[in-house]
């Protein structure tokens, strides 16, 4: 069943590696989304402000960043098995230990989390990749990875009225990483041990981006990565100032991280085999643009409204995606590519949570870090439009190394 290079999936039927990819996804994204309904009251509980809300918002961009710009040499040097385990060991550690001290603590275990959870969303696109059935295998690790950020949102304030509080509800995430591990150990892929094949490191991302004139489209990916981080961490508090209930402004947020499921099954193949994809990052950044100027105007006047129309905007990551994976395969070396575009992206878009924390701080009320997260939609816009196009030397770099278009691109897919 698998590739003959991956060694992953011979020991395993196809059905329990979708069970396998499917408990692991779901990992990806409940310990971060999670924190967003109960932020006010974590930092709240710890005598802290909207400072230490924007630290604590920015930190898994930051280790999203760093497993991206690392992800080369994790690959050639780490089994998918030792891979997986470890990245799920660092979730569950992680998750476990936040709540239950100080600050400091929260902050430090969130960052190690997210580390796991970066390295994991590292790993399992060469699992998807080494099964031979990678259509199925994608749309299963999409749909795993919304809905447990979904879940993630909608779920908290429920948990935390039902465990008596938001420690216990933050730390049951740990769950999954548990039963993730199960699958991997019973399924037989966890004891296979195997080294994706053809991954080389050579060159800083930016010099990379420089000679693929590619600084554009991980302008792009920075910026609407910053606008998602941003309503992930802020949303909740938006809406609460504005008198939405704590368990509402959770299901705003899980409805419209829930919209992701469908636009990202069907939509990113069609801007793929576009000649235009420049006009799908515009035309849904726009959606973002949208979005957010209704919450900014009146958030509590419409905010299903404003959630629908924001969340197809924040669908635009899919696409982005999308444009990075045929890019990366014209080039000579796509992982390299990959990890240039978007580690260096998530660098631009860790200064979206903390910044915003900043401004929250010294302004009144929501107008003015909502005025500078439109302005950073508008910008994303126009990232879009000019970024689209595949530069005409990246095409030429690709045609004068054939040999190069074997180079593997399990890691085009990452989120």
């Amino acid at each position: 069943m698998a590739a003959p290079d991956s060694g992953i999936a011979r020991p395993v039927t196809f059905a329990a590696l979708v069970v396998v990819v499917a408990v692991a996804a779901l990992n990806l994204r409940p310990g971060i989304t999670a924190v967003g309904p109960v932020l006010d009251t974590v930092t709240t509980q710890y005598g802290a402000g909207t400072r230490a809300a924007g630290i604590i918002t920015a930190a898994p961009v930051f280790a999203f960043a760093i497993t991206s710009l690392l992800a080369p040499l994790v690959l050639s040097r780490t089994s998918v098995r030792n891979g997986l385990f470890a990245s799920l060991a660092l979730i569950g550690f992680g998750l476990v230990v936040r709540p239950w001290a100080d600050l400091a603590i929260f902050v430090a275990g969130t960052f190690v989390a997210a580390i796991g959870v970066g390295l994991l969303a590292v790993l399992l696109p060469v699992v998807v990749r080494g099964s031979g059935r990678t259509g199925i295998l994608v749309a299963t690790f999409t749909t795993a990875l919304q809905a447990g950020a979904a879940i993630g949102f909608a779920a908290v304030v429920p948990l935390t009225h039902a465990l008596g509080g938001w420690r216990w509800a933050l730390t049951l995430w740990a769950v999954l990483a548990v039963a993730a591990v199960a699958a991997l150990w019973r399924t037989g892929l966890g004891r296979v041990d195997s080294r994706p094949k053809g991954i080389r490191r050579e060159g800083n991302p930016i010099a990379v981006l420089r000679r693929t004139r590619s600084a554009g489209l991980a302008l792009f990916f920075g910026l609407q990565a910053m606008v998602a981080f941003v309503v992930i961490g802020w949303l909740p508090s938006v809406l609460e100032d504005a008198g939405v209930s704590a368990g509402a402004a959770g299901g705003y947020l899980g409805l419209l991280t829930c919209l992701g499921v469908p636009i990202s099954l069907l939509v990113p193949p069609l801007v793929a085999a576009s000649a235009h994809p420049a006009r799908w990052l515009a035309g849904f950044s726009l959606c973002t643009v949208a979005g957010v100027l209704g919450f900014l105007v009146a958030p509590a006047a419409a905010p299903l409204l404003w959630s629908l129309v924001l969340g197809v905007g924040l669908s635009v990551f899919s696409l982005a995606l999308a444009v990075v994976t045929v890019r990366a395969g014209s080039t000579p070396r796509p992982i390299e590519f990959s990890s240039a575009v978007q580690g260096v992206g998530y660098l631009i878009a860790a200064v979206g949570p903390y910044a915003v924390g900043l401004i929250r701080r010294f302004a009144d009320g929501w107008s003015v870090p909502l005025g500078v997260l439109l302005a950073i939609a508008v910008l994303q816009t126009f990232a879009g439009a000019a970024c689209g196009r595949a530069p005409e030397s990246t095409a030429a770099d690709s045609g004068s190394n054939t040999a190069a278009q074997n180079v593997p691109d399990d890691q085009t897919e990452r989120r």
